[in-house]
């Protein structure tokens, strides 16, 4: 059976509630900057940095000659961070597992799509700076996932192995990045049903941190 010795989170909707932020203050940039886009295009943006969504987004909607993408992204991060001084939740149990994994895996790291600003915001205000050995940011990549490269530089910055790597995602398009990166992927259904997740082919599949921490115990030193 294999052994994992390091594993990779994601930020946004496995450790932090905050899909439901980052969509409101996305859907408010786009009205404060009067791009007429539908709401129910926004499920697919999960998981995508914020320079992939507002590329897009400024591309199809906006004004390249009058706007900029690092012009959205700092106003919806302003509006995202104004939200979490009041409205900040973790997922159900992922604090608890997070210590778990700080006390049973060699290494623990942070891999999220959001840029430093929200990262820094989400760990300290939840106090678990300490249990990552690594942090990866929107920030630090050119490649978005499903692009395998956030993964790739949590590899390399912590000297660890794919095949000894186990990463926690829960959207399409991190568990794609995970798989690229040629490691095993449990995929959290916080954000989408288990049976929207096996699509995406994860490793494993679990309903909720309890049941993670009990399929991933027999695999880990």
């Amino acid at each position: 059976m294999t052994k994992f010795n390091a594993i990779h989170f994601d930020m946004d909707g496995v450790i932090a509630n905050t899909e439901p932020l980052h969509v409101a203050a996305e859907q408010q940039t786009c009205r404060d900057y009067n791009f007429a886009i539908s709401p129910d295009q926004w499920g697919g943006f999960k998981g995508q940095t914020a320079d992939a969504i507002f590329t897009y987004l400024l591309n199809n909607y906006g004004d390249p000659e009058r706007q900029t993408v690092e012009q959205l992204i700092d106003h919806k991060t302003n509006l995202f961070l104004e939200m979490t001084s009041s409205r900040l939740e973790p997922i159900d149990g992922a604090l608890d597992f997070l210590n778990w994994a700080h006390d049973t895996y060699e290494k623990v790291t942070l891999v999220t799509s959001s840029n430093r600003r929200v990262q820094q915001r989400i760990i300290s205000q939840f106090g678990i700076t300490h249990l990552f050995d690594n942090i990866i940011t929107g920030d630090d990549i050119s490649n978005g996932k499903p692009h395998p490269e956030p993964y790739l530089l949590s590899l390399e910055q912590t000297n660890s192995l794919a095949e000894r790597s186990i990463i926690i995602e829960d959207s399409k398009s991190g568990i794609q990045s995970a798989l690229a990166a040629k490691c095993a992927v449990l995929a959290i259904a916080t954000s989408h049903s288990p049976s929207e997740l096996v699509s995406a082919n994860p490793t494993f599949i679990a309903s909720n941190f309890q049941d993670a921490r009990l399929q991933l115990s027999e695999r880990s030193f």
